[in-house]
């Protein structure tokens, strides 16, 4: 069970890594840097958050529909991918408003929807998966394990992206945000499972 936890826990650290750059970096720099409005800024960050009905959807989809076999899986590696275009989409979204708001926002709600949705499907598919493979009296040890790793990847995440930004250029900050979404495929690979 401790190698079920593990793969749980490191599917749960590569989304939350995908997080931290969506959710304070660019969010800084798209408001100081860009000078932005906070309140556009707040709509493209919330986008998550307003997708987030669909899980009980995505649940209910996939406990009725298994894919070649698998229940969870293909909903995880759909997410993660998803939550990796995001990432590597948003800064580059970010720039485009400078220069053309229409096209840029269009770009922007196509990127930071993407994470949105990425993450949404990652999620329902992997805390399902964790209840299934915990059993009740194993549930705790195995969501603390998976908390336990988030913590950690969004620490260390945020100090990565710290370093990579320092001194901050457009570049530095589509760099940054590609390393963190190629970094993020390490922890899914690792904890892939067929389920």
């Amino acid at each position: 069970m401790f190698v079920k936890r593990l793969q749980l826990g490191l599917i749960h650290l590569a989304v939350a890594m995908t997080l931290v750059p969506i959710n304070s970096t660019l969010n800084r720099v798209m408001i100081k840097e860009l000078a932005f409005s906070a309140t556009l800024v707040a709509v493209l960050a919330s986008l998550p958050y307003l997708f987030s009905p669909i899980q009980v959807f995505i649940g209910s989809f996939s406990d009725r529909h298994p894919l070649l076999g698998w229940r969870r899986t293909p909903y995880i590696v759909l997410g993660l991918v998803f939550c990796v275009l995001g990432v590597i989409l948003a800064p580059l979204a970010a720039f485009v408003l400078v220069d053309n708001f229409l096209v840029g926002l269009i770009f922007g709600l196509f990127a930071f929807g993407a994470w949105g949705m990425g993450f949404n499907f990652a999620t329902v598919s992997y805390f399902s998966l964790a209840t299934e493979l915990s059993g009740e009296k194993e549930r705790g040890s195995t969501l603390s394990v998976m908390f336990f790793m988030m913590i950690i990847g969004i620490i260390s995440t945020s100090l990565l992206v710290s370093r990579l930004v320092d001194p901050y250029t457009p570049q530095a900050l589509i760099r940054s945000f590609w390393i963190v979404g190629v970094i993020a495929l390490g922890p899914w690979i690792a904890g892939f499972d067929k389920a």
